[in-house]
Parts: structure tokens; sequence; C-alpha cells
């Protein structure tokens, strides 16, 4: 199977992402999605259901990872920045997922004391993320002035996942509520990288989806992706 031309950066990436999400062996369907946020880009229909074939298979993605052509002039610390997020994604990176990053370094030729200094400035910034996240999905939520169970549902289940510490965890707890201003969240979004402002609008879906009142919080939604810089194609993407 010949997987569907993309930049350069962007297969390193998918493979990349693709062989943190393999790491512990126990590979849920939101990683794939997770992996796929890191690519900057739209991918068409076909290029997605190829790549997702690709990703499902590890055998194939290794023989895809030792087929990768040089990796660009200046892109190995965004390439290695893009694979740690998916070990975050679902609340903390392990001890395996580290191997498979130093792995994933050494083929690029980045020292391991420099990858273990980005990995630690990273998941400092993941908390801070975090925050931000959260903040978002508690402003969300409480757009319309009610909170509807599979709000509250969808909120708690959002928190579990950040790599944050118990008490930083009860902290963010109570901004459902009393959500910041959305001014704020908006303005500690917009700085960050494409992927993970796309991210933090991806931890909305569920919501949308769920909701009695769809319509109107799609409207919303894509009211969000405006002011924080994310394209209405992107943010369509997301929902569907």
């Amino acid at each position: 199977m010949q997987a569907a031309k993309l930049s350069t950066e962007d297969r390193w990436t998918i493979v990349c992402c693709g062989l943190i999400a393999h790491a512990d062996e126990v590979v849920e369907m939101g990683e794939w999605d997770a992996v796929m946020r890191m690519v900057p880009g739209v991918l068409t229909p076909e290029q997605r259901s190829e790549w997702y074939a690709i990703l499902s298979d590890q055998e194939r993605l290794e023989q895809v990872f030792a087929e990768l052509e040089p990796i660009p002039e200046g892109f190995a610390r965004e390439l290695l920045w893009r694979s740690w997020q998916v070990a975050l994604a679902d609340g903390a990176g392990s001890d395996v997922e580290e191997s498979q990053h130093d792995r994933v370094a050494a083929r690029i030729g980045v020292e391991p004391d420099q990858v273990l200094k980005w990995r630690a400035e990273w998941t400092a910034e993941a908390a801070s993320y975090a925050r931000i996240a959260v903040g978002l999905a508690a402003v969300f939520v409480n757009l319309d002035g009610r909170l509807d169970f599979h709000e509250a549902v969808h909120f708690e289940n959002l928190l579990e996942r950040m790599p944050v510490s118990l008490a930083d965890r009860a902290d963010l707890s109570a901004m459902l509520m009393a959500p910041p201003k959305l001014e704020d969240i908006v303005a500690d979004l917009k700085p960050l990288p494409l992927a993970q402002r796309r991210s933090a609008l991806h931890e909305l879906v569920a919501l949308v989806r769920a909701s009695p009142r769809a319509e109107r919080e799609r409207e919303e939604f894509l009211a969000l992706a405006a002011k924080i810089d994310v394209s209405i194609e992107d943010a369509e993407r997301l929902l569907d």
C-alpha cells in the first residue's frame, strides 16, 4: 500500500506521533485523532483513510519510519514537540513513551540530554495548556447560562485526561461553576501553536454533538474558532 503523498514534515509527524501512540501497546481510537491533529493542514478523506490504515498496522508503520526521507533542516525540535504532545494526550508521558521518543530523537540526530531537557519543558507547558483548555471548556458549557448533565460529564472526563497534579485538578474543577472570562481564555490561546489551539477546540466537539441545542452550539463553536485564529474549514472538519 502506498501512502498518500504529503509534505515531508507531515509524513514525519504522522509516523513519529504514531510510534509514540503504539509505545504502550494499547492504542485507543482517540489517539489516532491526536496524531492527526498534529498535522497543520487539512488531510483529504482519502489521505486520512490511508494513513489510519498505516497507523493501525505497527509493522507497516515501522517500515514507513525506516524509509522516511531525511528530515527537513530546522524541523527536529518541532517534530519532537509534536510527538511528545501525543504522549501527553492521555494525561502523562510514560517510561515506554519516553523510550520511543528517545528513539525518534536518535534517528534525527538530537542528543539525549537535549531531548530530556525539552521533554521537561514541554511537560511543564502542558500543565499550563491544561488550565487554558479546561478554562475554554468551562466557558463554553456556560455560554447559554445552563449546565446540562452531559456537559458536566464531559467536563470531568476532560479534566481526568489533563497532565496536572491532584491539587491543581481540584482547582481546575472549580472552573465549571466559576468559569474565566472568554476574552481572557482567547488571549491565552491565541499565542499557542495551531496544533494546541485545534486540540483545545477538539475537546469541545463531544459537547456540541451531544447537546440538545446542537445547531446553536455549533455556531458558538465556529465563532470561538474564529476568535483563536482557527480557520472555518479546520473547525468544521473537527466537528464532522
